[in-house]
């Protein structure tokens, strides 16, 4: 686009924030507060409507600006999210869950769509910090809104009016005889007016919150349209330390391993401690989980946060015999989760587990790759789709119709 601005370097005066974006913004806080007012009930309208307004009323006010237009990709994720519960009806967490997650995804599609310097690599799961809670209320400097060259000196009040006035008419004699034809039409129309003259103190705090917030996110948007994505900066540890380090989780781990087989074979270390299938399918299932997630921490932060594991053969072999353990641990999971749902049977929580744990075992396989130089290109990209695929898996097969329609 000829002519862009770098934000960061005007003054309050020289913001170029024009009348329409603003009225855009009022349009879709009006909008978002109509939804409560009229107490509009369900998940759609309530958890996601919201973020359908934003998205539109952000793709309205940048249709002017250059896009990278492999972004709109990411609106396929963020669809098949804002349907979820029309489609399958997704259990109570998801909902929760799904209003995280979407702020997230949208934002990185509104930056990877703007900026040409943005990638799905480094730190982007960040990126919404930059445009939340960032100058919340102080970019509301920027509210004066600067008039359109073309509608300087011009005076469209007559035109205002003359519109007003036949909008206004012609519309109420449409209502009137459509209220006459349907019933149910009727009833909307009161419905609405009895909800206009009854707005309450709380749609006011709606209406303000929302313009701040979508006008805050706005102005950032543009302060960030032209940055760089920083560089990915590498932690300088000492070898031995790391050595030390994963010779004690490794050791700790090979100690575990010698009592699960000996728990699940003839008991050769003579321990006298009973237990059942059953009691052993949930003993510490989820702290098992944990330990597993811990790990992948360790393993990212080494593989990817430091230049050790490439230069020092020790580590590289400390670090796959922890890969190795963490993948036994994920199957002794399966083990034990395959175990409980044989005794108890499929639920939604249950069948959430299996999938974690299906994409925890294809992380560590990538992770073996990488450090076998086999997986060296993207590596965030991949890991992302990988993510962001099961969650979506996630919506439409863990619920309660899934369940029961396939008999689990």
């Amino acid at each position: 686009m000829k002519n862009e601005v770098d934000f960061k370097d005007l003054e309050e005066k020289d913001y170029p924030v024009k009348k329409l974006e603003i009225i855009m913004m009022i349009v879709s806080s009006l909008l978002i507060t109509f939804i409560y007012q009229f107490n509009i009930e369900g998940y759609f309208f309530e958890g996601i409507m919201p973020f359908i307004i934003v998205l539109i009323n952000y793709l309205v006010l940048f249709k002017d600006k250059k896009k990278n237009k492999k972004a709109y990709f990411l609106l396929i994720p963020i669809f098949l999210i804002m349907i979820s519960d029309l489609i399958i009806g997704i259990d109570s967490n998801n909902k929760l869950i799904n209003v995280f997650v979407l702020p997230l995804l949208i934002v990185m599609f509104m930056f990877l769509l703007i900026n040409k310097n943005y990638k799905l690599e480094g730190d982007f799961f960040t990126w919404i910090i930059k445009v939340f809670p960032e100058g919340l209320f102080s970019n509301l400097k920027f509210i004066k809104a600067k008039k359109d060259k073309k509608d300087e000196g011009s005076d469209r009040t007559y035109s205002i009016l003359l519109g007003l006035g036949a909008g206004i008419s012609v519309g109420s004699i449409m209502i009137y005889l459509l209220s006459k034809a349907d019933d149910y039409f009727s009833a909307f129309i009161d419905k609405v007016i009895e909800n206009i003259t009854n707005i309450d103190a709380s749609s006011f705090f709606i209406f303000v919150g929302s313009f701040i917030l979508i006008f805050s996110i706005f102005i950032n948007f543009l302060k960030h349209q032209n940055d760089k994505m920083n560089d990915i900066k590498l932690s300088s540890i000492d070898k031995t330390v790391v050595t030390i380090f994963l010779g004690i989780i490794n050791f700790i781990f090979t100690l575990f391993l010698i009592s699960e087989i000996s728990r699940l074979t003839n008991n050769f270390l003579a321990l006298p401690v009973r237990y059942t299938y059953s009691s052993y399918a949930r003993e510490g299932f989820f702290q098992l989980l944990f330990v597993t997630l811990m790990n992948y921490g360790i393993i990212t932060f080494l593989l990817y946060k430091t230049e050790l594991v490439k230069k020092e053969k020790i580590v590289r072999i400390m670090l796959l015999t922890l890969i190795l353990f963490s993948s036994l641990l994920v199957f002794n999971s399966y083990y034990r989760m395959g175990l409980y749902i044989n005794h108890y049977g499929f639920t939604v929580l249950r069948l959430q587990v299996i999938l974690f744990l299906l994409m925890e075992l294809i992380f560590f396989i990538l992770m073996t790759l990488r450090i076998f130089n086999r997986f060296r290109n993207k590596n965030s990209f991949v890991y992302f789709v990988i993510m962001l695929s099961f969650y979506i898996l996630n919506l439409y097969i863990c619920n309660d119709f899934f369940i029961s329609y396939f008999g689990l």
